[in-house]
C-alpha cells in the first residue's frame, strides 16, 4: 500500500502547483486591472484640468475684454478733457526754473 501515499503526494504537488499557476495568473490580471484603472483616473484628471483651464481661460478673456473697454471709454474721457498747458504769464522772460514762482518771489 505504499503507492497510495507517492499517488496522493503526487496529485497534492500537482494541485500546488496548479493553484500557483493560477495565482500568478490572478495576480497579471489584478496588475493589469490597476494599470487601466490608474490610466482612465489620469484620463479623467487630464479632462477635468482641461476644462477648468479652458473656463479660466474664458475668464481671463472676458476680464481683457471688459478691461480694455473701460480703458477705451477713460481715453475718450480723458482726450475730451485734454487742454493744452498752461504756461505761466507772469513770467515769460524768465528760465525755466522760476517759471513757477510768484512774481515777488517766495515769502519766509
Amino acid at each position: 500500500m505504499k503507492p497510495v501515499p507517492r499517488l496522493t503526494a503526487l496529485l497534492l504537488s500537482a494541485g500546488l502547483l496548479a493553484s500557483l499557476a493560477g495565482c500568478d495568473l490572478a495576480e497579471e490580471s489584478a496588475n493589469k486591472l490597476a494599470e487601466k484603472a490608474e490610466s482612465a483616473a489620469q484620463e479623467i484628471a487630464r479632462e477635468a484640468i482641461g476644462e477648468a483651464v479652458n473656463e479660466l481661460n474664458k475668464k481671463v478673456d472676458e476680464a481683457q475684454a471688459s478691461a480694455k473697454e473701460l480703458l477705451g471709454e477713460q481715453q475718450q474721457k480723458d482726450e475730451a478733457r485734454d487742454e493744452p498747458p498752461r504756461t505761466p504769464s507772469n513770467k515769460e522772460g524768465e528760465k525755466e526754473g522760476d517759471a513757477m514762482l510768484p512774481p515777488s518771489g517766495i515769502e519766509t
